[in-house]
């Protein structure tokens, strides 16, 4: 009988002492150690057996109860440089995959309560009588909610090397799930800051730490949360030759032979295969196995099912117009974009989608360049399982919420000072009659005249004119309906001679500064805000703006 397929078992030994199937992925722990980076990331989609290595990884380095009987048939144990460190280090393993609350302080409490099981957990070694009071008075505070958790990192790491007399091992499994759940939900700021304080204290220049390991779905985008975290190297999809994670065909084939599938491997790799990582072609782990444990029923969805792909869904409505990319894609094409894979997440939106897209596995990368020092990817839909989701669901959400953002739509929510300003002089050029804006007109033509390109809007946000804010009334804001998206104040200016638009349009920009016109934006916590002053004389217009506000 072929062995069982434990679905829902990530835990190393678990599944090994249940004699589950498992695919021998143990050269990953060869790699973790043979790399020299003392920190090391490792982003790869979800479900893609992140979780298990992970647990693998922590079982072969941590002292304690012999494990020599789960690895003894794998690849690592024939590694010698491996055979060095087994169970020779204290581990810290922490999981963030289910930490998404609904508020900062229900995320927190989230995080905290993680951080405190680890410490009972670990409380035989770092209470142990070579430790000094001090030390172990700190940790104990931090189990009883007594003092700051996010510095627990180093105190934890300093007990447990003098403890065990060696340096110390740190995972971090889905270290971005809350990161990336608080950006769909409002609050990514607390969050962020959070990791930003608690990951400098447990992986920079940490001197008792051996390797500091993390997983997640995005690359460290060091200009912002781990600006301080320079030493951490990124081994991401798109480094090299790799087969650390997913299965290769090689493996596929032989997993097809042991049940019996191999008349459907030509089905398997139309549905499953595809993923790009480095040069290697992978196949989703998930997928296959789900496929495989359910022997009698016809291949189907299985990965996308895993996921509410709220996040995904954010993503595609704020981006702006992408239906035509999404008809190239479901038609079988490509599409080449810059990719950056120091995705920052507060910053998810417009370009960098398709960066979010291909890192967490719904989109392929057949093609990879490099040009004036940017990295360009030829992107496509890897297989029929994500084909589904784009035909079906993605569609189907963009179909929801209307017609695309027109290009002035789509300037104005970017802040593109100079391109509102181009299109806003096209239209006047050729769509308007010098009656419509003669002397005698004032200001409400205009000001009716934005307010009507701008009314379909109201798929995504609040349309308001001439509302009270602030001390005054603003002449148009336009209020998001979703957290993560821009808002924009606009205020206008009619005036009759060409000549002073540049001042008048820096006069409508102060004004809403002055006046206190982004209150009710700000107050609701919006950001970015866009503020533009507009001034208008005849068919002449000038526009200015300020950098919008930072999260």
């Amino acid at each position: 009988m072929p062995p069982p397929i434990l679905i829902s078992t990530s835990d190393f030994a678990k599944l090994r002492k249940a004699g589950g199937l498992y695919v021998d992925k143990s050269d990953f722990i060869m790699e973790v150690l043979r790399r020299p980076a003392e920190a090391q990331l490792y982003p790869r989609p979800r479900r893609f057996g992140k979780t298990t290595s992970m647990s693998a990884l922590r079982y072969f380095l941590e002292k304690g109860e012999d494990q020599s009987a789960l690895f003894s048939d794998l690849k690592v144990w024939q590694d010698p440089l491996s055979r060095q460190h087994f169970q020779k280090h204290a581990v810290i393993n922490l999981s963030f995959k289910d930490v998404k609350g609904i508020d900062w302080a229900d995320t927190h409490d989230g995080l905290r309560q993680v951080i405190q099981r680890e410490l009972g957990r670990l409380e035989p070694v770092w209470a142990a009588p070579s430790v000094g009071a001090r030390l172990k008075e700190r940790l104990d505070a931090v189990m009883r909610n007594q003092q700051n958790e996010q510095w627990v990192l180093l105190d934890l790491c300093a007990a447990l090397r003098t403890a065990t007399g060696e340096d110390v091992v740190l995972l971090i499994d889905e270290y971005d799930a809350p990161l990336l759940h608080a950006w769909t939900a409002g609050y990514y700021n607390e969050v962020a800051s959070w990791f930003r304080a608690f990951l400098t204290a447990g992986l920079k220049d940490n001197p008792h730490l051996y390797r500091g390991v993390l997983t997640g779905i995005l690359r460290v985008a060091k200009e912002s949360m781990f600006s301080g975290l320079n030493n951490v190297q990124v081994f991401s999809l798109l480094s090299r030759n790799d087969e650390l994670f997913g299965f290769t065909e090689a493996e596929v084939s032989e997993l097809l032979q042991i049940y019996g599938r191999q008349a459907d491997a030509a089905e398997f790799r139309s549905w499953y295969n595809g993923y790009r990582f480095g040069d290697s072609t992978v196949y989703n782990p998930w997928s296959v196995l789900t496929a495989l444990s359910y022997p009698r029923q016809e291949l189907a969805s299985h990965w996308l099912n895993t996921s509410d792909n709220v996040l995904v869904r954010e993503l595609l409505l704020r981006s702006g117009d992408l239906h035509a990319e999404i008809k190239t894609l479901l038609e079988g094409g490509t599409i080449e974009r810059r990719i950056d894979e120091n995705v920052v997440v507060r910053e998810l939106r417009g370009a960098t989608v398709w960066s979010f897209l291909l890192f967490s596995g719904y989109l392929a990368a057949t093609g990879v360049r490099q040009k004036d020092s940017s990295t360009f990817a030829t992107l496509c839909i890897p297989n029929r399982e994500v084909a589904g989701l784009w035909r079906g669901t993605f569609q189907q959400w963009m179909e929801e919420e209307g017609a695309p953002a027109t290009p002035l739509q789509q300037a104005i929510l970017a802040g593109d000072v100079q391109k509102v300003q181009d299109l806003l002089s096209k239209m006047l050029v050729r769509n308007v009659s010098y009656h419509d804006v003669a002397d005698d007109q004032d200001e409400a033509f205009y000001h009716a005249l934005v307010l009507g390109l701008l009314i379909s809007m109201e798929n995504t946000h609040f349309v308001r004119s001439n509302r009270e804010v602030g001390v005054g009334r603003a002449d148009v804001q336009l209020i998001p309906k979703q957290p993560g998206q821009p808002g924009v104040v606009l205020e206008f200016k009619k005036q009759s001679d060409k000549r002073s638009l540049f001042t008048h349009a820096g006069l409508a920009l102060r004004q809403i500064q002055q006046q206190g016109y982004c209150a009710e934006l700000e107050s609701a916590g919006v950001n970015p805000i866009r503020r533009l002053g507009i001034s208008f004389a005849g068919k002449a217009v000038v526009v200015r703006g300020e950098k919008p506000s930072k999260a």
